[in-house]
């Protein structure tokens, strides 16, 4: 049996690994929370309330069946905030630092496993990454926590006292940074603080850092740190960046940019949402639904309220998601930079897929294509079941709202437009799986691609077929 189980751990990669690390967690996270005294009432919730809740802790999500506030002891939220926090730098991260501390040796099978968490191409400097992600965490968690905390306390929309405010800006800043979307407020969530500029500013901040992803953030601090040691101006800074960094960046603030305008043209006479706003009210709450729904689940603004047209384009952002080996889901930005890259020089007659003065490979492409697609079939397939365990839901909805739900869910969103609350128990699974798959089916995914790939290439060495001819379009 011993040399059984050797052989099966030995067969495991470093994707097994992170896919058993999460559900560990989970499971861990959800018996806890199903005790008794993690509960306000001094009752259990039920277990599938509690692996609901946990599950959506650990994958970042921040969509809930019961209200955090109201049912959670200071216990419960301990363990949640513990569990984002954990969820959003990694389980692998917290591992590699506990290993350095106590003198270990960290194997190639582990560095591995820390490359593939954090989408690098090289298993080498893995140790000075995971520290450096440590290190942009908590300084960025830190300075929230401070900014939500005078935020809170100064508020007018809700008085509350120095200790509150304490509780509120440390937590919020965690959830925020690592893009859970969990909040301790109420059942509005951030809807009081809607024309609140601290407050808003600060969470926006925290939401788009721990989206852009770590490699962007550790990049920048490095050439801030050197350029301020050469005593040179930041201005040129830009130039110095790599390429994945300027795709993350240009893509990432055209999309917030863009996804505002939108919103503020679409909901600006909703009475729902933005009509009763201020202008300036109306031009930040639009900023907070473009930043928060990448991916993040605060929302200041009434979700049921939106009109169709603004549910479906809340749909395609929460799919695109943040940027890669950061706190955030969906196919990433720069998916949807090389999807967009490839049209417009099809468009312009290139057969090459060139940007930012760099050629992109065929392989880049198939990789991008085949995260989007895959994804897309999660949120229609997760929203089709749905429609069936749902059908007798006495809550009223329509599939728009359960498409909106599945893409929350699977690209690790948490916003919803009421329904899952009310959600059947089949529902519930439905949702926890589609949680699970967006924390961790864009990296699996993306290494079968890599080792695929690899495999074809060697095949491809001993025969190869004519082309096919399609009509296309």
């Amino acid at each position: 049996m011993p040399e059984t189980r050797k052989h099966f751990l030995l067969r495991l990669n470093a994707s097994h690994y992170l896919a058993i690390g999460f559900i560990l967690l989970i499971f861990i996270g959800g018996l806890i929370l199903n005790l008794p005294f993690a509960s306000l009432s001094g009752e259990s919730p039920g277990f599938l309330n509690a692996l609901f809740t946990a599950t959506s802790a650990a994958c970042v999500t921040g969509q809930v069946v019961v209200t955090t506030a109201a049912q959670w002891s200071n216990f419960g939220r301990v363990v949640i905030i513990t569990l984002i926090q954990i969820g959003g730098i990694g389980v692998i991260t917290l591992v590699t630092v506990a290993m350095k501390m106590l003198n270990l040796n960290i194997t190639m099978r582990e560095r591995l496993t820390i490359q593939a968490a954090f989408g690098q191409d090289e298993a080498g400097g893995m140790e000075k990454l995971i520290i450096n992600v440590i290190k942009v965490t908590f300084a960025a968690e830190a300075v929230g926590a401070v900014l939500l905390t005078i935020g809170f306390y100064t508020a007018s929309e809700i008085k509350v006292s120095f200790g509150q405010a304490l509780t509120w800006g440390v937590f919020h800043s965690i959830s925020a940074f690592c893009n859970a979307g969990f909040d301790i407020i109420g059942e509005n969530n951030m809807m009081p603080y809607a024309e609140n500029p601290i407050i808003n500013l600060t969470l926006m901040c925290l939401i788009a850092g721990g989206g852009i992803g770590f490699p962007v953030w550790v990049e920048i601090c490095a050439l801030i740190k050197k350029r301020l040691k050469e005593k040179l101006p930041l201005s040129g800074m830009t130039e110095r960046l790599s390429i994945h960094a300027k795709v993350v960046l240009s893509v990432t603030g055209t999309l917030i940019a863009g996804g505002a305008l939108l919103f503020l043209l679409l909901e600006w006479d909703n009475p729902q949402t933005l009509a009763p706003l201020s202008l300036p009210g109306k031009i930040m709450a639009s900023f907070f639904q473009s930043v928060t729904l990448r991916t993040a689940g605060f929302s200041t603004i009434n979700q049921a309220g939106l009109n169709g047209s603004s549910h479906f384009l809340s749909c395609l952002l929460m799919v695109i998601g943040g940027s890669p080996a950061g706190t955030a889901g969906g196919i990433k930005t720069v998916t949807l930079g090389i999807i967009m890259f490839s049209m417009f020089n099809a468009a312009r007659g290139r057969e090459q897929i060139v940007a930012f003065k760099r050629n992109f490979t065929l392989h880049d492409l198939q990789k991008a294509l085949t995260l989007t697609a895959m994804l897309f079939l999660v949120v229609i397939s997760g929203a089709m079941v749905l429609r069936f365990t749902e059908h007798n839901n006495p809550f009223p909805h329509t599939f728009l709202d359960l498409l909106f739900e599945c893409s929350s869910v699977s690209a690790t969103v948490g916003l919803t437009t009421g329904i899952t609350p009310y959600l059947s128990n089949g529902g519930k699974v439905v949702l926890i799986v589609s949680m699970f798959i967006g924390r961790l089916g864009p990296t699996t995914i993306a290494m079968a691609l890599t080792s695929i790939n690899k495999k074809a290439d060697l095949v491809g060495t001993e025969m190869s077929y004519p082309d096919a001819e399609l009509i296309i379009g």
